[in-house]
Order: structure tokens, then C-alpha cells, then sequence
């Protein structure tokens, strides 16, 4: 744990409705610190945009940067609660473990997980962070991107392996990339761990954007298969239409 850290969530704890408005004085008080303690803390928070100084020298109210906060969780859980009766469905159907990703700098972050049925498969959990370039619910979040969104993400033309089959230049992501807006969805096949393929759709959001991935993914001896990845590619994307269709898109 950290200590500075907690009193800083400790001063943001403070604000309620009936006290928008807090000063050093409150601060130092409550959190029982001396009064430079307490102004280094609310200045070091104002610094990062946290806080913004509300009239009088010594007091502060919560800066924009949190309502910013407050609407990504939101989106976030509205999100979620759209995503994961269909993507249970999806699950049953077919026995392979579902995931919801969205898209965070190069990486492919899971926001959902419904585990498969089937003896063998894969286990993954929320939160996990995966390459974007080599895997499908990636990919799928990237073919969302303009061609100069994607090359502003990956300056560098090489890109790292993670199996023998993971893509490693720029050019052949740009290639593959246009070949996922194509046909509607992604695949990964052994590209980020050996022995393990998925295949992701896209979930478009009320502006046309891409605001998501649902994929499903399992062992390579059952989804290696071209008319399998056929098969669940279109069920992966009815899917993904459906919780479109939840979060209001069009």
C-alpha cells in the first residue's frame, strides 16, 4: 500500500454533493496531517488535474478530469451489461470461452469473460492485456481505425513476436487489418499463444465507431479448421450485432 497515494484518494473521498468545496484546513483535520502535508497533497492533485482552486488561496472542488473518469466507467458498464447476455448465449451455443475486449493504446484489454463448457479450453480473466497485432478481439478493435490512426499507434515497422505464426511487420498488420473490415471479422490463429485460435467481430457503437470486440476462443485442434472459423465467425458476429443493438447503434 501506499500512503501518499491513499491520502490523495483520501482528500477526493471528501467531496459530496453538500461539500463541493474543500479546504487545507478540512484536509489537514480529517486526514490528520500537518497543514503543509495537507496543501502538498491537494496541489499535487490539482497539478494532475484532479482538483481546481475554488475562489479563496487554500480551497479546491473537483476538476473536469473525473466527470472524464466517471463517464469511461460508465461506458464501461453499460458496456458490460449489454454485452453479457448475448455473449452468455453465444457461450452455450457453442462451448468455447467468450470474451468482451476494448482497445487501449496497442493493446486488446478484457472487460468480460463467460467460460466454455468444454473440457478443454481456454481460461482467461477480466482485465487481461494482450498485443492487439496478434490477437483476433485486437484486430477486430483496429480494422475499426483509419489506416493513419493505426500507423500513428505502431511508429516502429516491426513488431514483436509472440509465436512463429504472430504477425511482425507493420505492412502485413495494414494488410490483415483490411482484410478483417472485408469480411467483418478477425482471427487468430496460434498468433499469440501456440496451440490456441480465436475469432472476434467487431461491436459498432451509436456513432458508427468501434466500441468493442466479442471473440471466442479455444484450443487449435478444434478451431483451426477453415469451415469452423466460417462457422463461428458467424455466429461471433450476430453476436456482436446484438449487443450493438443493446447499446442503441442503429
Amino acid at each position: 500500500m501506499v500512503g501518499a497515494l491513499l491520502h490523495g484518494l483520501a482528500v477526493l473521498d471528501m467531496f459530496t454533493r453538500d461539500r463541493p468545496v474543500i479546504g487545507i484546513a478540512e484536509v489537514s483535520r480529517q486526514l490528520g496531517v500537518h497543514r503543509s502535508t495537507a496543501s502538498r497533497l491537494a496541489a499535487t492533485l490539482a497539478a494532475a488535474g484532479y482538483l481546481e482552486p475554488a475562489g479563496e488561496q487554500g480551497r479546491y472542488r473537483l476538476a473536469a478530469k473525473l466527470s472524464l473518469l466517471g463517464e469511461i466507467a460508465a461506458a464501461g458498464n453499460e458496456l458490460r451489461e449489454a454485452a453479457l447476455p448475448p455473449l452468455r448465449d453465444l457461450v452455450s451455443r457453442l462451448g468455447e470461452t467468450g470474451h468482451l475486449g476494448v482497445l487501449d493504446g496497442t493493446e486488446a484489454v478484457t472487460v468480460a469473460v463467460v467460460d466454455g463448457w468444454q473440457t478443454v479450453r481456454m481460461h482467461s480473466w477480466v482485465g487481461k492485456r494482450s498485443p492487439a497485432h496478434c490477437s483476433s478481439m485486437g484486430k477486430a478493435l483496429l480494422a475499426g481505425l483509419s489506416q493513419e490512426e493505426v500507423i500513428a499507434r505502431y511508429p516502429d515497422t516491426a513488431l514483436p513476436a509472440r509465436t512463429a505464426n504472430t504477425i511482425t511487420t507493420r505492412d502485413q498488420l495494414l494488410r490483415c487489418l483490411a482484410a478483417a473490415r472485408d469480411q467483418g471479422y478477425a482471427t487468430d490463429r496460434e498468433e499469440l499463444e501456440p496451440h490456441l485460435c480465436c475469432v472476434a467481430a467487431p461491436v459498432f457503437g451509436r456513432d458508427g465507431a468501434v466500441v468493442a470486440s466479442v471473440s471466442v476462443s479455444g484450443p487449435a485442434s478444434r478451431l483451426l479448421d477453415g469451415a469452423v472459423v466460417a462457422a463461428l465467425a458467424a455466429e461471433v458476429r450476430a453476436t456482436a450485432r446484438q449487443v450493438a443493438t443493446r447499446l442503441g447503434t442503429p
